[in-house]
């Protein structure tokens, strides 16, 4: 039998199946190359004992799971989107938030409680995002804070009742860095409800409802850190916040310093706190930070003041003194302790971590955080 036929079609399929293969694997490789999606995320929980509540078990960090994800399109320019979603690992339950564009939309408790946006970064333009994106004044100021405005530890501006670490509805851009230079700046739509003012939760636009922008600029080089932001939240009857700060890192020791002022209009007192009068809240930090090795000290004294011509008026003094022993780049544990004063019993619902009506708290947290 004459095999030679057989055996030249079976040469011809071969290399056509490995011409395939070959095509195939670099086609592949070509995708993976010019586009990327990472899982990252932390998970944080310990336990919390402050006078006139029971011990709690809780976090000092969110805990999350985030994805993020590129496309390389080609000229230094990418696609990018951000995914975050926040839990409570003590109970296995989704994260409820303390996002007060979220209570001023009506929505509180949104099944993304950290970044859902989409957009383009460019090498030397920057970056522009469209979703809810982080908020400037939070990612700006939060650096002066050795505690990262996270815990019972963080300074008085976590506790201001507009804090909203993001902001729904918004387009944000971020400049690259121009000798130490870089600039931010947001917009973000008001959730018009002038039609639908009989529904439950909905707000009555024509009474405070508008669009809210922020801007932030910051200053990083050699161990000098110098920010400023401006901020109006949307739907929120046009109140508003500043803030400014600075920190300097030497040989691992770093001192900062910072303040914080927001003037939160009545029709948003009412729907955040149910307070029938406007309220001014100033935040005054100073703090040291002091990092060798594996060991991390932390401290900081906050002032804190709220004005109003109701119960909320007087002044807060807060002590925190914070430890935190690195095992790896990925898992720490902490201890950290607070001391509060208060002027009066309702400046201790803003200020104190447990939101309890006291003229003074103390309180002990410490736990474990394990990034991935």
């Amino acid at each position: 039998m004459d095999l030679m036929p057989f055996l030249h079609f079976k040469n011809k399929l071969m290399k056509k199946l490995s011409l395939a293969v070959l095509i195939a694997g670099l086609s592949a490789g070509t995708a993976l190359a010019q586009s990327n999606v990472t899982i990252t995320g932390q998970l944080d929980n310990g336990f919390i004992k402050e006078n006139g509540s029971d011990a709690r078990m809780w976090r000092n960090h969110d805990n999350l799971i985030r994805f993020k994800g590129s496309e390389d399109l080609g000229n230094g320019v990418k696609a990018v989107f951000n995914l975050e979603n926040r839990l409570n690992p003590n109970d296995g339950t989704r994260c409820s938030g303390n996002n007060a564009v979220d209570k001023l939309h009506g929505t509180p408790g949104v099944d993304w409680q950290g970044a859902a946006n989409v957009g383009f970064r460019d090498s030397d333009m920057g970056s522009v995002l469209f979703g809810r994106t982080s908020s400037i004044t939070v990612s700006n100021y939060s650096k002066v804070d050795p505690f990262g405005y996270d815990g019972i530890a963080a300074s008085g501006g976590a506790f201001d009742i507009t804090y909203s670490g993001q902001i729904a509805n918004s387009v944000r851009y971020d400049s690259p860095q121009w000798q130490g230079f870089s600039f931010s700046g947001s917009y973000s739509l008001g959730k018009e409800s002038h039609k639908r003012n009989t529904e439950e939760n909905a707000i009555n636009y024509h009474s405070y409802g508008n669009d809210g922008f922020a801007a932030g600029l910051v200053y990083e080089n050699g161990g000098l850190l110098l920010l400023a932001d401006y901020e109006r939240l949307p739907d929120s009857d046009k109140s508003w916040s500043w803030d400014a700060g600075a920190a300097y890192t030497y040989n691992g020791l770093t001192f900062s310093a910072g303040y914080h002022a927001v003037t939160v209009k009545r029709a948003a007192v009412d729907v955040l706190i149910d307070d029938d009068n406007a309220l001014k809240q100033k935040n005054a930090i100073a703090a040291i930070n002091y990092a060798t090795g594996p060991h991390a000290f932390k401290f900081s004294y906050n002032w804190q003041r709220a004005e109003s011509n109701g119960d909320y008026d007087g002044h807060s003094n807060k002590y925190a003194l914070g430890y935190v022993y690195s095992f790896s780049k990925r898992t720490s544990l902490y201890g950290h302790i607070v001391y509060v004063d208060n002027s009066n019993d309702a400046v201790g619902r803003l200020y104190n971590s447990n939101g309890t009506e006291q003229d003074s708290m103390t309180g002990v947290q410490f736990g474990i955080t394990h990034k991935f």
